[in-house]
């Protein structure tokens, strides 16, 4: 049975509460006289709360698309723009940090990396701000915005998750909304009280709702010719079922498969494992689901990996641990029933409501088409290579695949995965392009590529 530091939750995303070791237990998030209460899984609390916005108000906001259009169509307004929201984000790292512990249980350590990682997003648009002619003479060719885009993001990177999306429209010329998870809610809001002075009217906005008929409208409203969003596949596939003809970004999460090789370092591909694994409590699209070792290395590998698993302190991220918990109640949940027959390890170091230790299965029939968004992973030995990176071809949900040892570019070229880390699970950054194959979803983010993603172009042909 998987370690959890509080009672067994029952009734997912339903408001109710029990007392529990001397805090208030609710699922995540629940409503009070029109109001979203938000809930940390740090201690089940109520540390804030929205309003959900009005039909009137989000029409406004899309309604003012046009204007916001105009405003972003030179260059160097884009430039100035990025340069001040550097500014403001560098200025209000330590409250978006802190806000980030709070709200999605990630620890001091990376709500701080976190920052960093947005910010890296901003700086790498202001150098990719295009000019907006190429070309000379009888044949030119215009590179102008897509168009308005559609930001739906996540609640486990609540706020690179964002800026991730935006940095790259204004660096385009794209007018953004913003629909926030409502997990993320108060991250968001921090972000854009952050950014009130730095960006013009209309550039980016948030909107807030919890209600599906909004944001089914949303999806379908015809005056965003961009929908970016992160999340589940399942949600992905209604999403682009409703979007018409808009150009679609989709990250939908990975299955991905981790190998351990003949010529690995055991020691780091162990440690690497467990890092990757743990880091944000495992919910990470490009966490390992499932880790494949060749059968001469197997036990030697296993005794590692579980030696500094079993060294991982979890609970209340503001609490001096490793890992904190998940986020929702919804997750315990999900998890608990992945993790049906896995061994626990770790020690509950910091008691919360929403804690979730990591828990190995050695076997991955669970895992082989569910991805655990959470610190769960299966162990299994293959009887050789071939056998592993047959096992790593056959992911149809291929976001992100790693892979330790002695590897050949011949053995690398069939793998269909968005990345690929080689003796590394350090394949993200602002300047690569980020995304999946299959159900992993279309388009890209990061790099030039993602850019591309908010542009199209106008060929020109000048007569005489």
């Amino acid at each position: 049975m998987p370690t959890t530091c509080g009672c067994a939750l029952a009734a997912p995303w339903l408001k109710w509460q029990k007392s529990c070791e001397g805090w208030t237990r609710r699922a995540c998030w629940s409503k009070t006289d029109g109001m979203v209460d938000i809930i940390s899984p740090n201690t089940g609390a109520i540390i804030g709360h929205w309003t959900p916005d009005s039909g009137a108000r989000i029409g406004a906001v899309l309604d003012g698309l046009p204007r916001a259009i105009a405003g972003l169509a030179l260059p160097e307004t884009r430039r100035a723009i990025l340069s001040v929201a550097i500014t403001a984000l560098d200025r209000a790292r330590g409250p978006l940090a802190a806000v980030i512990v709070a709200e999605v249980g990630k620890t001091p350590a990376e709500a701080a990396d976190e920052v960093e990682y947005a910010q890296g997003f901003l700086r790498h648009a202001l150098t990719q701000v295009p000019d907006t002619t190429e070309g000379t003479g009888e044949r030119r060719l215009r590179v102008v915005p897509a168009g308005p885009v559609l930001a739906i993001t996540p609640y486990n990177d609540p706020l690179a998750g964002i800026v991730r999306k935006i940095a790259p429209a204004i660096a385009a010329g794209c007018p953004v909304v913003v629909k926030p998870s409502a997990l993320g809610h108060l991250t968001a809001q921090t972000l854009f009280d952050t950014f009130a002075t730095a960006l013009p009217t209309g550039a980016v906005t948030m909107v807030n709702s919890t209600d599906r008929d909004v944001l089914n409208g949303l999806v379908a409203d015809a005056r965003f010719r961009v929908l970016s969003f992160t999340g589940s596949t399942p949600t992905g596939l209604a999403i682009a079922a409703r979007a018409g003809l808009k150009r679609l970004v989709l990250e939908l999460g990975g299955n991905n498969p981790f190998l351990v090789l003949e010529g690995a370092d055991l020691d780091r591909a162990a440690a690497d494992a467990v890092a990757r694994k743990t880091r944000a409590a495992g919910q990470a699209c490009s966490a390992q689901n499932r880790i494949y070792v060749v059968a001469s290395l197997f036990k030697a590998f296993r005794t590692r990996f579980l030696d500094r698993l079993s060294g991982v302190t979890f609970g209340a991220s503001d609490g001096g641990v490793t890992m904190g918990p998940v986020r929702s109640a919804r997750d315990l949940d999900r998890l608990g029933a992945l993790a049906a027959g896995g061994r626990s390890f770790g020690t509950c170091q910091a008691p919360s409501p929403f804690a979730f230790g990591p828990v190995v299965l050695d076997e991955d029939t669970s895992l082989r088409h569910a991805e655990a968004f959470g610190p769960l992973v299966s162990l299994c030995p293959v009887p050789d290579r071939a056998a592993a990176f047959a096992l790593a071809a056959q992911e149809e949900q291929a976001l992100a695949c790693y892979l330790y040892g002695e590897v050949s570019p011949a053995e690398l070229a069939p793998l269909r995965f968005g990345s690929l880390g080689i003796n590394s699970t350090r394949i993200q950054g602002a300047e690569v392009p980020t995304g999946g194959f299959g159900t992993a979803g279309i388009g890209r983010e990061g790099g030039i590529w993602g850019l591309h993603e908010l542009q199209t172009t106008i060929n020109e042909r000048w007569g005489a």
